[in-house]
């Protein structure tokens, strides 16, 4: 009998969605609303850049919900937009499991606050603003995905931090 993988998923927790200081795009911070994250093909800086969008389905029922009560924004208001970058270590791995079939997506831990240890500083290159995440991987092979996020994690100067589970 032929062996079958199982559809298996890699979440990353403890990570971050970069940028928000250019794209001023508040997700919802919800365990439901799950934001994709795609390749970024006019990023003329990062060849491997990935986007992370709000999704243009909300639900009906979360439509309303406030995002941004400074600038008075609703999901509804923000549906459809990009709102960060994934890490460029993370981007380079997440690009690599999305072009052989798999597919990312973020969920959005807590509100956009200035980077923190072990992210770079505020001032610093690739410092700025960060929103707090896990990503959800679900990868075409579990095997090959595991070992490009290893190799991919091992060069990160946060690798400390980030929690690599299969689910």
């Amino acid at each position: 009998m032929p062996q079958v993988e199982l559809k298996r998923e890699i979440i990353i927790r403890n990570c971050v969605i970069k940028g928000y200081h250019e794209f001023k795009v508040k997700p919802l911070v919800s365990n439901n609303l799950e934001l994709r994250v795609d390749r970024e093909y006019s990023n003329i800086h990062d060849a491997d850049a990935c986007v992370v969008w709000i999704p243009d389905n909300i639900p009906e029922d979360l439509k309303n919900v406030l995002t941004d009560k400074k600038r008075g924004l609703k999901l509804r208001d923000i549906e459809g937009l990009p709102c960060g970058h994934v890490p460029r270590v993370l981007a380079s791995a997440f690009r690599y499991i999305m072009d052989a079939g798999g597919f990312v997506y973020a969920t959005v831990n807590g509100e956009p606050k200035p980077s923190f240890p072990p992210w770079p500083p505020m001032l610093e290159k690739g410092g700025g603003v960060v929103i707090p995440c896990t990503y959800r991987v679900c990868p075409k092979s579990l095997k090959t995905a595991l070992t490009v996020l290893q190799q991919h994690i091992e060069n990160m100067s946060e690798k400390e931090v980030i929690e690599v589970t299969v689910s």
